[in-house]
């Protein structure tokens, strides 16, 4: 903002405006205002030009649209900025690479005004103050004037509006519950009657409105408003309610409180403003090195660059370990005084050989815990948790350090405005860093001579060395700093060994690796690490070395607890001791990892326990993921096998996992570690938890479409099962190959797995395996076009399946059946038998079966003309899937809403279908080639 000028305030909550002191800022014509609203979604974030024209114009892009975008630019410039000098450069709106940037100032926008104040309540309604929640959430509720983005067409606009309404609607109702709560259902039954009769497939809405009229006293009301709603349900989706609104129901009818149990209110002592919370100050810059040499002058550069620019971006860049990380570190140290509100750092993993690089969902969750924000109210999506991030820190003045990132495609959504400062180290010149956000560039080479001898010189601390040998020495290490400080720790704890002889095993090119890395784990790193454990507790100690059979990235204390056999407390203490010590780090709240040396010292401790007690630890660790996997797979969204995990050593101490949101998460946290658990297994002869493993890991690798992980592990899981000559092991893993092989479009080989798990299901007279296996073959065989032996199996997996009580079998044999009539054009045959599997579905709680199942009665409504009823079925579709917490079946939904509304001729086909592209492509799933495909033809004929 020009000096002197009165601020701006946006609005996007009702029709998209800006007004300065009362007056509105006239913002020119309908494009122009399209380009503010896209700059305005993205505040205080470099907006590429590219993605400002694709939201503007869409599929119909005109070849002028480079130069309409710099006039509407230009054009916002003046409408902001009025009294800005013509030759004066921009303050609001600026210019950053390839895009522009709009700086917004902390509660100029009303969309983080809303977003602030639910955060605020939810932070409240944990304190227990339900009143004053309720008052933030009516005040941010009344922030939305009318339909969000009033005035600005495009499909941006259509996507960005829906997501904006459907996050007012949640608020809604959760104002609503906080009403109930406090007793404020009578005032209440109003507006949740408008919302029932607005959103009448909400089951949440009519629950509400249910014990609303319940408080008033209306319980004969209540009672109409459940038949409604079922009546609605019924006819609109085919299912009855769900069990939450049959809770309510039953409550009304025995003449009980409807409402859950709640821990009691808090009320304050004195009605007042609630204090605001606390400001999180996150200090998360680990140690720095104790002296940096030869790196002056860089360390003025970065003084400078952080003196003359306003929250600066910069990106230390260069080869494998020559110092990058100390350098940044070292630096934001001595400068953390001019950020007064903390620091935020995460190492990104991007070299990291040994584990995957870290989501960017991952690290703006971190940032948001670092910052306060409880996990609950952590949002979904990527782009609404960069935006919170972006909230929270746009008044603060913060460092930020991204360490031993790879690329700069993640970075973006990491990146606050000024006046925070932001620092990054890569071994990659991150160009798109450099071109988007003017990143600057701070390359670090090898040390020069001088500076590599007073480093060795100064680690070495022995003055019996001359500065000659030292020199020779400098130049095998070739000035790298990683390779200096070994060399030099190495003559620094072994005062006998000579210059000339490190010289002499340096120059064997062949030994210079394992010199300088200490690879035998004998040299002075073994001794300086066995110092540090010796000083540990016994406890710690022992734990030490137990947990180098630990094969994955990082540790909990509940699986330490699980190996070292000791309560989770005592577990807890003992990383808190090894941490202390430097032996092991934090990588987050309650999980800790070992860097490579200290990983492999563990290793090496381990390799010296007896055998009895490395078996002992290593199945308890078995145990432990097995147990917890198969608790988490329990709680997915669909259908498993009945096989019995029963490890030998359930573990005491479990994570909390309530729900399949926790589940997933669970399973998100844990992928790696569960993986390279079941790897270890399958290559050292533990053969049941090689297949069981790999079996509790099954439906969340389909669900995240982890399609080369899943077949890799269950040929493994079989080779085991053959092993163990069990025969119900075998099977399942039959089973399961065949799946995976299915989703490589394999289907001569997945039919050969499938026929042989029906053949050791027939073998043992199975009837539940037998049903299963059926569809199986049978759904391959239709894949292979035989669709007279497709049906024959289907007909037979329904029969064996009523009469081994198997609905799931049962439901999903009518379902399959019904997609080979839809393969086929028979869609009235279809219909029946895809209704039945549809209630079947819902009858034994298989949400991504329903959700599937909706998404092919909306096929064959569409392909017999019943449009209405397509577009119902493919939105209840969504719904499930959303339920459901699968992105997987969200996609499949998104596809079918867009195949509906393109028969309709109407807007939002490819709205849908570029959804559906981005949650298909997160997957990795081929889908999305199909759907690339539709977006693309449906471009084509727009713009024709």
């Amino acid at each position: 903002m020009t000096h002197g000028e009165e601020p701006l305030r946006f609005e996007v909550l009702g029709l998209l405006r800006v007004v300065r002191a009362g007056q509105e800022v006239d913002l020119g014509a309908a494009k122009q205002r399209a380009v503010l609203a896209v700059l305005l979604l993205a505040r205080n974030t470099p907006v590429s030009r590219g993605h400002i024209i694709e939201a503007v114009w869409g599929d119909n892009v005109p070849s002028s649209a480079v130069n309409l975008v710099q006039t509407y630019v230009a054009g916002l410039r003046r409408a902001l900025e009025p009294t800005r000098a013509r030759r004066a450069p921009a303050e609001l709106l600026t210019s950053v690479g390839d895009g522009y940037l709009m700086r917004v100032e902390p509660g100029a926008l009303d969309l983080d005004v809303f977003e602030r104040q639910v955060l605020l309540a939810n932070r409240m309604r944990a304190a227990g103050d339900l009143a004053g929640a309720a008052v933030e959430l009516d005040d941010a509720l009344a922030l939305f004037r009318a339909e969000p983005l009033g005035g600005v067409s495009g499909l941006f606009a259509d996507v960005e509006r829906g997501r904006l309404v459907e996050r007012r609607l949640a608020v809604l109702e959760e104002r609503a519950e906080l009403g109930l709560a406090i007793g404020q259902g009578p005032e209440l039954v109003s507006q949740l009657s408008s919302v029932v009769v607005e959103h009448p497939l909400r089951e949440r809405g009519h629950g509400l409105l249910m014990r609303a009229l319940v408080q008033a006293g209306r319980q004969a009301e209540a009672l109409a408003a459940y038949r409604e709603a079922r009546a609605v349900l019924i006819e609109e989706l085919g299912v009855e309610p769900g069990p939450e609104l049959r809770r309510v129901h039953q409550a009304v009818l025995a003449g009980d409180s409807p409402e859950p149990e709640r821990a009691p209110v808090r009320v304050p002592q004195h009605v007042s403003t609630p204090e605001p919370a606390p400001v999180t100050v996150p200090a998360q810059l680990p140690r720095a090195p104790v002296a940096l040499i030869g790196r002056d002058a860089e360390l003025g550069y970065l003084d400078a660059l952080l003196r003359d620019h306003d929250g600066p971006v910069m990106l230390v860049t260069g080869p494998a370990g020559v110092g990058k990380t100390a350098l940044a570190l070292h630096w934001a140290h001595r400068v953390r005084e001019e950020f007064p509100d903390g620091q935020l750092y995460v190492d990104v993993h991007g070299y990291d050989p040994n584990r995957e690089p870290l989501e960017i969902g991952e690290v703006l969750n971190r940032f948001l815990r670092a910052l306060g924000v409880p996990a609950g109210d952590t949002p979904v999506s990527v782009d609404e948790r960069s935006a919170l991030l972006r909230t929270l820190l746009a008044d603060r003045r913060m460092l930020v350090m991204l360490d031993n990132v790879r690329s700069s495609a993640d970075l973006l959504p990491l990146l606050p405005g000024a006046p925070s400062c932001v620092v990054v180290t890569s071994r990659r010149r991150l160009v798109g860093l450099v071109a988007q956000v003017e990143a600057k560039l701070v390359e670090l080479d090898m040390l020069d001579p001088d500076a590599a001898v007073d480093v060795l010189g100064r680690i070495a601390g022995r003055s019996d060395i001359e500065a000659d040998a030292l020199r020779e020495l400098a130049e095998l290490c070739d000035g790298l700093p990683l390779a200096l400080r070994i060399a030099a720790a190495r003559l620094a704890v072994s005062p006998r060994l000579r210059v000339a002889e490190l010289v002499e095993e340096l120059q064997d090119e062949q030994g210079r690796l394992a010199a300088l890395g200490l690879e035998d784990g004998e040299g002075t790193v073994r001794a300086a690490l066995d110092a540090s454990r010796r000083a540990l507790p016994a406890e710690p100690s022992r734990l030490l070395a137990i947990v180098g059979l630990h094969p994955g990235a990082d540790l909990t204390p509940h699986v330490v607890a699980a190996m070292g056999d000791v309560p989770l407390l005592e577990a807890q203490r003992a990383l808190d001791a090894l941490t202390a010590a430097n032996l092991l780090s934090v990588s987050e709240p309650g999980r800790h990892f070992a860097h490579d040396i200290v990983r492999v010292y563990t290793k090496t401790l381990a390799g010296e326990l007896s055998e009895p007690e490395r078996r002992a630890a290593t199945g308890r660790m078995l145990d432990y993921y097995l147990h917890c996997a198969d608790l988490a797979d329990g709680l997915l969204p669909i259908n498993r096998g009945s096989v019995l995990v029963a490890p030998e050593h359930r573990p005491v101490h479990v994570p909390a996992i309530s729900g399949a949101a926790d589940a997933t998460a669970w399973f998100d946290a844990e992928r790696a570690n569960l993986i390279a658990a079941a790897e270890l297994a399958s290559g050292s002869g533990w053969h049941v938890h090689a297949w069981q493993l790999p079996y509790t890991l099954s439906r969340y690798l389909w669900l995240r479409t982890e399609r080369e992980t899943s077949l890799r592990l269950t040929e493994a899981a079989l080779q085991a099962a053959i092993a163990l000559n069990d025969d119900d092991a075998r099977f399942v893993m039959q089973f399961n190959l065949g799946v995976a092989l299915l989703q490589f479009e394999r289907f001569e080989e997945a039919l050969q797995a499938q026929q042989g798990a029906l053949e050791v299901a027939r073998r043992k007279e199975d009837v539940h395996q037998q049903a299963r296996a059926l569809t199986t073959v049978a759904g391959t065989l239709h894949d292979l076009g035989r669709h007279a032996e497709a049906e024959a199996h289907y007909r037979e997996a329904m029969e064996i399946s009523r009469i081994a009580g198997s609905k799931w079998a049962e439901a999903n044999a009518h379902h399959h059946l019904g997609l080979l009539y839809l393969s086929t054009q028979r869609f009235d045959d279809a219909m029946p038998w895809l209704r039945v599997a549809l209630r079947m579905y819902h009858e034994v709680g298989e949400q991504c079966g329903e959700a599937a199942c909706h998404v092919d009665i909306s096929t064959a409504l569409l392909e017999t003309g019943d449009t209405d009823g397509a577009l119902s079925a493919a939105r209840t579709a969504l719904a499930v899937a959303c339920d459901a917490v699968s992105p997987y079946h969200q996609a499949l939904a998104h596809d079918r809403l867009a195949a509906v509304f393109e028969q309709l001729g109407a807007a939002g086909a490819a709205a849908h279908w570029q959804r559906a592209l981005a949650l298909f492509t997160e997957l990795g799933a081929p889908e999305a080639d199909g759907v690339r495909a539709r977006l693309a033809r449906t471009r084509a004929v727009t713009v024709g």
